[in-house]
């Protein structure tokens, strides 16, 4: 591929941006799985992802981790979260997993809505919007992603999946790989499969498998 058929396929793909009406159900808009009631399920997830390891899929160089807890106030009442950002990097991918964990099923989808329209502007603008598209399989509540991303909703967790191929110098693509690059162009994992996709079906495994709780803990638990 030359460097105008290349600046072509990215040219196309900007063009034809349109931004998210985030008024729309996440199920409307991404053509996922039917949205079920957020308190039809008392099950709440609050595990420490501090204490899980990584993906053994690939060898890391780099594991780093980083956690808070707090309170967020909406509709006059407080609720508590916890949120790990976890980015790991080796010689031919850059991966950042940010999960939010919050305290009730109600606000969750919310955050889907928000994430998805950029923090969406109050007028929102096609330029700032990212071109996110229905996840082809069925993970979470509801999913979309980009060429390098992915993210999800499953019980009262956000999950938000970002994983950069590392290309040589010599790549037309070094240095500019985004959630606007032509998705055929951007490199595959060993599986064949996206690499944030990979990483996303990775979590919810490991979502599944978690613990629940009645009542929201204090801190993060494994048990």
């Amino acid at each position: 591929m030359d460097n105008r058929e290349f600046i072509r396929m990215l040219s196309e793909a900007t063009n034809t941006k349109k931004p998210l009406n985030i008024e729309d159900s996440p199920g409307k808009q991404f053509g996922h799985n039917e949205i079920s009631e957020a308190k039809a399920n008392d099950r709440l997830i609050a595990l420490d992802f501090r204490a899980i390891g990584a993906p053994s899929f690939e060898s890391w160089i780099t594991d780093n981790r980083k956690f808070r807890k707090g309170k967020h106030l909406e509709d006059g009442i407080e609720y508590d979260y916890f949120d790990f950002d976890w980015s790991l990097v080796n010689d031919r991918l850059f991966a950042t997993i940010k999960v939010n964990i919050l305290d009730n099923h109600d606000s969750v989808h919310d955050v889907f809505r928000r994430h998805a329209a950029g923090i969406a502007p109050s007028t929102p603008d096609p330029r700032l919007s990212h071109v996110w598209k229905p996840y082809k399989k069925d993970i979470g509540t509801v999913c979309a992603r980009t060429a390098i991303s992915t993210f999800f909703v499953y019980e009262n967790v956000f999950v938000d999946v970002r994983a950069v191929p590392i290309l040589p110098r010599s790549n037309l693509l070094h240095d500019i790989l985004s959630d606007w690059t032509d998705e055929r162009l951007v490199p595959k994992s060993p599986s064949g499969d996206p690499w944030d996709m990979l990483i996303a079906e990775w979590i919810y495994g490991i979502l599944k498998a978690a613990p629940s709780f009645k009542v929201f803990p204090a801190e993060p638990r494994l048990r």
